[in-house]
């Protein structure tokens, strides 16, 4: 065996040689700081803000409900008032930020999201059964139920979009519930807009055709949440 000859080392290659010659790799993008907490208040209330503004638009545009002028002002309130309830109890579901800024718990978040439709479901049949408003339908049930949902999914489509827009991947804790109670807020208060459009009092025509988005809005959200919802 023969000794280790350090002048060999001489013929090994330098893996540093030329480095100088050789183009830069590209540079990486640098990725966007986090929004601060008043920054993304500002941009939720921006959106609250344009939702409100969407639903005055078709109240502008929309023939109003035949009964409007001789309807009593609390009569109206009330049921306006209920799919408004709803609504915020969806938002606070959705937007509340718990603790520790992470969101309520599941249990409580679920909670507070199916105290929503409840409420809206409750309300109507009890002001109906206490005091029935409204005009009877002359129009075939259905199909009248049909219109006023379509309509009332018109109203939805806005909130939704800047929902969308201020509460993209803002949710760490539970993102199907989260973005399911958001959708609901958006649909009642798409139901809200439609108190001032529809005349027809009837219990039935008003949870399915007014109310009915709530729950289609809740399962597309959840939906939705799952693959997009979360951080």
């Amino acid at each position: 065996m023969s000794d280790f000859d350090l002048e060999r080392l001489d013929d090994v290659p330098d893996p540093l040689s030329g480095i100088d010659t050789r183009p830069l790799p590209p540079l990486r993008a640098v990725t966007a700081p986090s929004p601060t907490r008043s920054q993304v208040a500002s941009v939720r209330a921006i959106a609250l803000v344009g939702a409100l503004l969407y639903e005055l638009a078709w109240l502008t545009i929309m023939s109003k409900r035949d009964d409007l002028h001789t309807l009593g002002a609390m009569t109206l309130f009330i049921e306006v008032a209920i799919p408004v309830g709803a609504a915020i109890l969806a938002l606070v579901a959705a937007a509340a930020p718990g603790e520790r800024g992470l969101g309520e718990p599941k249990a409580r978040l679920a909670t507070l999201a199916l105290l929503s439709p409840a409420l809206f479901v409750l309300a109507t049949l009890l002001v109906a059964s206490v005091a029935p408003v409204g005009e009877d339908d002359t129009l075939s049930f259905w199909f009248h139920c049909f219109r006023c949902f379509a309509w009332t999914s018109l109203y939805t489509a806005g909130p939704l979009v800047f929902a969308g827009w201020a509460f993209r991947r803002s949710f760490v804790v539970a993102p199907a519930w989260r973005t399911a109670a958001l959708a609901m807020a958006c649909a009642a208060s798409g139901a809200a807009t439609m108190s001032f459009v529809c005349s027809v009092g009837n219990p039935a025509h008003v949870l399915i055709g007014h109310g009915g988005t709530m729950f289609v809005a809740a399962l597309v959200g959840a939906a939705l949440g799952r693959r997009f919802g979360q951080v």
